[in-house]
């Protein structure tokens, strides 16, 4: 029994995040109760409305990795594929939609199904021009900043790819040397 509490505890201790909001609520218990339930009442909506999101997102990462061919992945998008692969990856970058806790995991997915780090990179940077909201940045910001705007975002998209994969490899190169 004290393996499972001592086990349990540290992996308390490493939820940080958790335990401060655990604290926040019964601080805002003692505080107010009947404020503190229609807090948590909202919270549980807006988990609930997530948790169809991620256990969709999940859903589909468990097919990305089955249903993909870790070969067509790494040719297509590895380190042999090139330029052309970058160029992929910004446009996907601009088509993705939903936010980031989603689109994570489908990423790390295609990376471990060989993608390279650049262009995970590219993807998130080009991420940042949302294709469905360009009508609406028009109205409010003028089309002559959305165009420069979505332009410069797409065309960085793929050094910033670059400089995350030089990084991330550096790192590991560095991790590796310092293994006995």
């Amino acid at each position: 029994m004290s393996g499972l509490f001592s086990t349990l505890w540290s992996w308390l201790r490493k939820q940080g995040l958790l335990m401060m909001t655990a604290l926040l609520y019964l601080w805002a218990f003692a505080v107010d109760p009947q404020r503190a339930r229609l807090a948590l009442a909202a919270g549980g909506h807006t988990l609930l409305s997530v948790a169809v999101l991620i256990l969709a997102v999940m859903g589909l990462v468990g097919l990305v990795q089955v249903w993909t061919n870790r070969d067509a992945i790494a040719g297509l998008l590895g380190k042999g594929s090139g330029v052309r692969a970058l160029l992929l990856a910004a446009l996907c970058g601009t088509l993705v939609i939903g936010p980031p806790y989603l689109i994570f995991p489908l990423l790390m997915s295609i990376r471990r199904q060989g993608a390279r780090w650049a262009v995970i990179g590219a993807v998130l940077g080009a991420y940042a021009v949302k294709l469905p909201m360009i009508p609406l940045e028009i109205g409010f910001l003028g089309w002559r900043f959305s165009v420069i705007r979505s332009l410069l975002t797409i065309l960085f998209s793929i050094p910033i790819g670059l400089m995350v994969e030089w990084v991330m490899e550096r790192g590991e190169k560095m991790r590796l040397l310092q293994k006995p």
